[in-house]
């Protein structure tokens, strides 16, 4: 960790252990999307052929519900096995292994102008390059929804908490503690966490992973998730109103 950080004196799981410990968890995030997925079809749709299978699942990549589903059923599971894991750490302390704390009101403010400069820069840049500032992704998943507020409701508060307390909480205290030291477990959680956003294309992912540097950094530090929930629920909120001016613009 930085050195204005202090020394911690409490117990958690090493770099090899948070990487198996990482590993499973993700496995229990993919295996609740799975779920949520066959749930959603059987109740929504029922039972199709083999033959049926690809011109009614295709459509489901940019069905809004069961988007929000699986961000609400991922985050329960998601949450609860960070949790769970910490605490089957003997000696360790919740509040203080997550960063469970919150931020002095000068570090909020410098964190929160960051996270403003990068969303214009991040706008400012795809328009110079000719990319959409809604991505395809969002503008049909926003679309696909005639009241969208449960999309709203996982976007702006599911994502953020399970993603920040896994990725900026678990994940770069246990790598912070090896060869990577802070800065490399802030790279590999960023990299990690642009990897399961596999809905968007390359120059997408490559945003977020950005984004995760700086959400890592921030986190680092204040030592507060507390802090990049809001600067995750800051970007989304921003990225699901342009997705919905988008969308009004299209019906219009």
């Amino acid at each position: 960790m930085p050195e204005d950080q202090p020394e911690c004196h409490y117990s958690f799981w090493g770099p090899l252990s948070t990487i198996l410990w990482g590993v499973f968890i993700v496995a229990l995030f993919i295996i609740a999307g799975v779920i949520t997925v066959v749930l959603y079809v059987a109740f929504t749709i029922g039972k199709i052929s083999p033959g049926q299978a690809p011109a009614v699942l295709m459509p489901l990549k940019y069905d809004g519900l069961l988007l929000s589903f699986s961000t609400f059923s991922s985050a329960v599971v998601c949450v609860l096995a960070t949790v769970a894991i910490v605490k089957l750490r003997r000696g360790s302390n919740l509040r203080e292994y997550l960063g469970l704390t919150l931020p002095n009101r000068r570090q909020f403010f410098q964190w929160s102008s960051a996270i403003v400069a990068y969303i214009a820069l991040s706008d400012g840049f795809s328009l110079l390059l000719g990319k959409p500032v809604v991505t395809e992704f969002m503008s049909k998943t926003y679309s696909s929804l005639q009241s969208p507020w449960i999309l709203w409701v996982a976007l702006l508060l599911a994502a953020p908490l399970s993603e920040e307390a896994f990725f900026r909480g678990f994940l770069i205290k246990g790598l912070s503690a090896s060869a990577f030291r802070w800065y490399g477990a802030v790279i590999v959680s960023s990299a990690a966490w642009a990897m399961i956003h596999i809905q968007y294309d390359v120059y997408g992912i490559v945003e977020i992973f950005v984004l995760g540097l700086l959400l890592g950094a921030a986190r680092v530090k204040t030592g507060s998730i507390i802090l990049t929930m809001f600067l995750h629920f800051v970007c989304n909120l921003v990225a699901t109103a342009e997705a919905a001016i988008h969308a009004h613009r299209l019906f219009a």
